[in-house]
Order: C-alpha cells, then structure tokens, then sequence
C-alpha cells in the first residue's frame, strides 16, 4: 500500500502531471507528459481529430495513479472531463474515487501543489497545517 494516499492530476491539450499527496502534506511528481510527446501519439492515431485528447494518453495518466485515497482532476478546458469519462469508462474503480473536477489555468508546479493541499484540506483528508509549499522536481518527497 502506497503511503501516498491522495492525488491531483493537472490536465490540459498540451500536458498532464500527476502528483501523489501524503497524509503529511508530502508531495511527488509521480507523472509528466508534454505536447511534444503527445503529438508522437496522434500522429499514430487515424482519428486524432475526434477527441482533443487520446485514449493512449489518458491510458498513460490513469497508469501513474497509485494511491489509495481520493483524486483531484485540474486544468482548464475540457480535457478534465475527458480524463473523467474515460476512467469512468475503463477504470470504475478509480472513478469512484475522484473527489473532484476544477478549473486551474496555471500549470506551474506550485500552483497544483497549493490547489491540491488546500482541496484535500478542506475535505478533511489532511492532518497538517503547513506553510506555502516549496517544490522539488525529483523522485524524493519533501514536506514544507
């Protein structure tokens, strides 16, 4: 069992990120996919026209979600929603547990990391009460 126990996926037509959430406020990158690879992806597809976003590349985003607890999916547009039908499509299980569905225009790291603390508090999920985040951009967690 993870100890990461919630998560935020940021999604957009350009990129996705997904990071995991401990129950002391611990964050990690566990995700990053850019419009430079997704465009490798569409070129594959006959039919890339018929969803902003492919199946392939939401496939890839719901494969990084190990956690046991609750997501958060962010970002602007519709590409939201379509994480959302699509795991609700293939992965029930973890449809169940999504939280939430909100609009972020900022994609900067920070600013995910702050929506998702900020969220999972409010909801009751977080035990701590921490300073504005700092970020690190590698597999070691850290905690603000």
């Amino acid at each position: 069992m993870s100890e990461y126990l919630d998560a935020i996926i940021y999604i957009d037509r350009h990129q996705a990120k997904v990071f995991h959430v401990s129950a002391t406020d611990e964050v990690k990158l566990v995700f990053e996919h850019t419009s430079a690879q997704r465009q490798h992806h569409r070129a594959d597809h006959e039919d890339s026209t018929e969803h902003a976003v492919d199946d392939e590349f939401l496939h890839r985003i719901v494969g990084s979600l190990d956690h046991t607890g609750h997501t958060l999916i962010a970002g602007p547009g519709n590409s939201k929603f379509e994480l959302q039908t699509y795991m609700a499509r293939h992965k029930p299980d973890l449809a169940a547990r999504i939280s939430g569905v909100d609009t972020l225009d900022d994609s900067r790291d920070s600013s995910i990391v702050a929506m998702a603390r900020q969220f999972f508090r409010k909801r009751g999920h977080r035990h701590t009460t921490s300073p504005e985040p700092s970020f690190r951009h590698n597999d070691e967690p850290f905690k603000s």
